[in-house]
């Protein structure tokens, strides 16, 4: 084996991370060290592994980090995994990738290398689906195990979605991930091993194996504070410890929250804004000011006698709207499968396409977080959500609904002209989806390096520049992987 001849830091080893490193360290010519805030994969517990109990994390059961995002006089909280794996540990484990336009769409930006082409052979080389692959648009020989939810697995309510949904005539398809089917009526991929367990990213592509290659170091509970920056270079990082470990190149991936903050508390960012907090600027750019999420109403429900199934909260959906594909509407039950009593669930209606624009922000103290501001709601929201809240409101009404015997926790009448309006106000919640905080195109080039600095890159949802139709979780590891790729490529190792 050649000597490790540059070091890289990755910073977050999270759904981006933990993908990024394993490829890296596939590079002899490259020392990885990777630097998680929290704990190791090996303090999963059966929260965490059992899918059906996903909710626990988003009732603040599991450790993620919570943050708050203004919205009017409330807020909207949104979760990020703080351990090996990251959000893939505590999400619905959805895992879509969006479509062709999407990224098309990017390309054409003038972001090369990222149309949907490319990224769709990252995607199939990123899997090993157990229900199509291989095939032309799915793959075998991938790091994730994806298979589709089975009928006996799914809850009540969600069985009376799919089932109340193909009532009212909506078309069913097969794959969700295969864009042709589009829009259509269909079962969530997810990542679960043979037991119906979850796979998060670092038990994916983290495992013993890579963790016993001698140029890969993984260090847990190790939060890094800032970047060391020297005449617009980044020479590596410092611990809150105060410990400093340097690097010849950092790659940040944090997540769409945590990653702007990084950046933003080492000097790289709007400069008028890291003046209102003492920092000086070493480089003037838009970081944090361009966040984009999907987000919508929640609408609550409940019905009796306990939530039935084992599958995690994201089993059927229904893609596409008033215009193609633009609104992902499925219930999720907010409580464990078998608890006694009445069971909630959540109809949630996310817009899949927004063109509103929230921020990321430093707190008013140090080491208090970004904050979160102005939530993405487009313009438009009003009128593509009536469409969505007719539908709901014909579903209230099928067999498999009353049959269910669901009734609104807080009654709406959704046919109202007014019904929007009131739900945004009242019922919006988070997908989880936050990204575009660092995009490509006016923080990153196309390699994902921050302008006007050496040394330093970000891949994770915060290079997005522009939010894909579909779970950013896949959207995640796709970017990591190309990242990866590139730059072994450019490093020739």
């Amino acid at each position: 084996m050649k000597p490790a001849s540059k070091r890289v830091i990755v910073v977050g080893g999270g759904t981006s991370g933990s993908a990024l490193a394993a490829r890296l360290s596939e590079a002899t010519g490259l020392d990885v060290t990777l630097l998680e805030i929290g704990a190791d994969d090996d303090a999963y517990g059966d929260g965490i592994l059992d899918p059906a109990r996903a909710p626990e994390a988003w009732l603040g059961m599991q450790p993620v980090a919570m943050t708050a995002m203004q919205n009017g006089a409330g807020v909207i909280p949104m979760i990020q995994g703080r351990l090996l794996g990251g959000t893939s540990a505590v999400n619905g484990l959805a895992t879509l990738r969006g479509l062709p336009e999407d990224y098309d769409g990017w390309a054409a930006m003038g972001l090369s290398g990222w149309g949907w082409d490319e990224v769709k052979d990252t995607f199939i080389a990123a899997e090993t689906d157990r229900d199509f692959g291989p095939s032309p648009i799915h793959g075998d020989r991938g790091p994730l195990p994806v298979r589709r939810w089975r009928r006996k697995e799914m809850g009540r309510a969600q069985l009376a979605f799919y089932d109340g949904m193909v009532e009212l005539g909506v078309r069913t398809v097969d794959d969700i991930n295969d864009p042709r089917q589009l829009p259509g009526l269909g079962i969530f991929p997810v990542t679960v091993d043979g037991d119906a367990s979850r796979v998060t990213t670092s038990r994916a592509y983290l495992t013993p194996q890579v963790r016993a290659r001698p140029n890969l170091t993984i260090r847990t509970r190790s939060e890094v504070t800032s970047l060391i920056v020297d005449k617009r270079r980044v020479k590596g990082v410092v611990l809150s410890t105060g410990e400093s470990i340097e690097g010849d190149e950092v790659v940040v991936t944090a997540g769409a929250l945590w990653t702007p903050n990084l950046l933003m508390q080492s000097g790289i960012g709007p400069a008028g804004h890291l003046a209102d907090h003492g920092i000086a600027a070493h480089v003037d750019l838009p970081v944090g000011s361009t966040m984009s999420d999907h987000i919508g109403p929640g609408l609550r429900y409940r019905h009796d006698g306990p939530r039935g199934g084992t599958a995690g909260p994201a089993q059927s959906l229904l893609i596409g709207a008033s215009n193609g594909v633009d609104i992902d509407y499925h219930a999720f039950p907010i409580a464990p499968p078998l608890r006694d009593g009445p069971t909630e669930f959540v109809m949630a209606v996310f817009l899949l396409r927004s063109s509103g624009k929230g921020s990321v922000r430093l707190a008013e103290r140090p080491g208090e977080g970004p904050v979160v501001v102005a939530p993405p709601l487009p313009d438009d929201a009003n009128e593509r959500l009536r469409h969505a809240f007719m539908r709901i409101a014909a579903w209230e009404a099928s067999s498999a609904a009353r049959s269910l015997g669901c009734t609104p926790v807080d009654p709406l009448d959704l046919t109202a002209p007014e019904a929007p309006g009131i739900a945004r106000e009242r019922y919006t919640i988070s997908y989880g989806h936050m990204a575009g905080t660092c995009p490509m195109g006016t923080v990153l080039d196309a390699d994902c390096r921050v302008l006007g600095v050496e040394g330093l890159r970000v891949a994770d949802a915060s290079v997005m520049p522009t939010i894909p139709s579909g779970n950013t979780y896949l959207g995640c590891v796709m970017v990591a992987e190309r990242i990866a790729r590139k730059m072994m490529a450019q490093e020739r190792v």
